[in-house]
């Protein structure tokens, strides 16, 4: 049913998945991504009428992110409008809610370099997760290439299952830190090699039904290889 496409210069890859499969994931070689927070449904990101939800996973050279459809109602965090709020999306255009998830000190504090790598892949620091409303989704926004993005058909069960694990990713709603339309919440685990940012998202899809494998997507490489290969031919 799912068509593949393009994203501007960003390969679209899409797929179909029902059934739930479970295993184990990365390194801040790979990089230390963000994350995000919220709810949401948008007529805008392909909700289909027969049952099944339009998500799109964006990749770059460090980092992972999950698109969803903006849905309705939306719900602040810590009573602070905005955090995951449509008032932070561009309006009058249609927006794309996306979660990610990353070290704290290495993406809020800018404590990066070599000795940050070393902190964050050896030692359980501080995790956040992002939640971000924009026009566009990461894979196109982002500057650090090789860029991809894979879009998926799940099942509506598949979708709310994916829904509840990134809400209950979050450890306090009160949030730490702003970057432009994204808000930045605590994560209730800690990020060290075994959980980073694919880990994050491979958990995600596995709870949607995509048969990911958490232990593969260790790496970026590793994690890009599993999305090709669930791919129809």
């Amino acid at each position: 049913m799912p068509v593949g496409g393009r994203v501007k210069n960003v390969s679209v890859k899409q797929a179909s998945s029902s059934n739930r499969h479970r295993q184990d994931i990365f390194g801040p070689h790979d990089g230390l991504c963000i994350a995000l927070y919220c709810m949401i449904v948008s007529p805008n990101l392909d909700r289909r009428p027969c049952d099944s939800v339009s998500i799109v996973v964006s990749l770059d050279a460090a980092h992972s992110m999950i698109a969803l459809p903006v849905e309705a109602p939306v719900f602040h965090v810590g009573g602070n409008p905005g955090v995951t709020g449509t008032d932070s999306a561009p309006r009058g255009r249609p927006v794309h809610e996306e979660w990610g998830y990353a070290e704290r000190a290495w993406y809020l504090e800018k404590r990066q370099g070599f000795t940050g790598v070393l902190r964050a892949l050896l030692w359980p620091t501080e995790g956040v997760v992002e939640v971000g409303f924009h026009e566009s989704i990461w894979a196109e926004r982002t500057q650090k290439p090789p860029v991809e993005a894979f879009r998926f058909q799940i099942s509506e069960v598949g979708y709310r299952s994916l829904r509840s694990y990134l809400r209950a990713t979050i450890a306090s709603e009160e949030p730490v830190g702003v970057v432009g339309n994204s808000r930045f919440c605590i994560a209730r685990s800690s990020y060290h090699l075994f959980h980073h940012c694919h880990h994050y998202t491979a958990k995600g899809l596995r709870e949607a039904g995509l048969p990911i494998s958490m232990r593969v997507a260790l790496t970026r490489n590793g994690f890009a290889k599993q999305l090709r290969r669930i791919m129809p031919v």
